[in-house]
């Protein structure tokens, strides 16, 4: 009888002995797949956002940020207009398939040099002062759709000026009214595809310090403009957001 209750005991303490080390395996386990799922999300957050605002793509020119050095690296669109080489065959795919839907995209502006942003201030001051305005009233109008020497976006060869051909050849030019015909609400509906923005919106005028201009597209690469897209930030707040990451 002693026997048997000794070789009970041994058994019990066997079958502990399993369920912990069941147990134990099973939150090794768990704790395994909690890692991989961390992991995971780190990727995908990762994913998201690539770049990092010292990316070529990311470059930020604006009213607190001069250009420091102009590029050198352009091709030349079919009607003279220059853009920086690495953006070329993403804007041409662009053009080719809001080709495809009926509209006929033409580049008012592409790159300009500091030079030219230079004579082109000067030039519009000129105009306003010729109607009568005073040189202070004729530089705050020329300023409301130009930027500072050396502050524009166009030095950098990744912003452009569209329009399209039809609304061109009715007298239309860079106005606002253009982001409310089907092409202009084409560009804000599929420029992110091809990795353009629309870079100045019209809710975001605090933060960029330009007025809407819905013909202008930046390239900052497909991943951040579809984020950029989707979360309905400024190229401000996105550079903003990958550095505070």
């Amino acid at each position: 009888m002693a026997k048997k209750v000794f070789v009970g005991i041994i058994g019990c303490f066997i079958v502990l002995g399993i369920w912990f080390k069941v147990g134990s395996n099973q939150e090794a386990v768990e704790k395994t797949e909690e890692s991989s799922t961390k992991q995971t999300t780190k990727i995908k957050t990762d994913d998201i956002y690539p770049g990092n605002a010292s990316d070529w793509n990311l470059i930020l020119v604006n009213k607190d940020n001069k250009i420091e050095k102009e590029p050198t690296n352009l091709k030349e669109l079919p009607n003279g207009k220059k853009i920086d080489s690495r953006i070329y065959d993403a804007f041409n795919n662009m053009v080719d398939a809001a080709n495809k839907k009926g509209f006929k995209l033409i580049v008012i502006s592409g790159y300009r040099s500091v030079a030219e942003q230079t004579a082109i201030v000067q030039r519009d001051i000129e105009t306003y002062k010729s109607q009568g305005l005073s040189d202070k009233e004729a530089k705050k109008q020329a300023m409301a759709y130009l930027t500072e020497p050396g502050l524009s976006e166009h030095h950098t060869g990744l912003a452009i000026d569209i329009l399209e051909q039809e609304w061109y050849n009715q007298g239309n030019m860079l106005e606002g009214a253009f982001g409310d015909t089907p092409a202009g609400k084409w560009i804000e509906e599929n420029a992110s595809e091809y990795g353009f923005i629309v870079r100045y919106e019209h809710d975001k005028e605090d933060i960029t310090g330009i007025n809407y201009e819905p013909w202008h597209i930046r390239y900052v690469g497909k991943a951040n403009a579809l984020y950029m897209k989707e979360h309905n930030l400024s190229l401000e707040e996105y550079v903003e957001m990958i550095k505070s990451r």
